[in-house]
């Protein structure tokens, strides 16, 4: 099961710093840089704050992006339906 989570793009924050264990990892994290602009990661964990709750999540795995974590707010939380 996968969980699409919005951050509300006013506390949304990318940093280079290691993960920490009480990261949620996620698999995908989007920027929609639009005229409504939206942040969101994927995650699996079924572990997953409530909105407006603050979070940070990692990458699942090294990527050679300039960021390992993401922070912020949680605005809403979807589950994925499978296709």
């Amino acid at each position: 099961m996968t969980f699409r989570i919005y951050l509300a793009t006013a506390t949304a924050a990318f940093s280079s710093d290691s993960p920490v264990t009480t990261d949620i990892p996620v698999e995908r994290v989007f920027v929609n840089a639009s005229e409504v602009a939206e942040i969101w990661v994927e995650t699996e964990s079924q572990v997953v704050p409530e909105p407006g709750r603050a979070a940070t999540f990692c990458l699942a795995r090294p990527l050679d992006l300039g960021f390992q974590r993401v922070s912020g707010t949680i605005e809403r939380k979807v589950q994925k339906q499978t296709r």
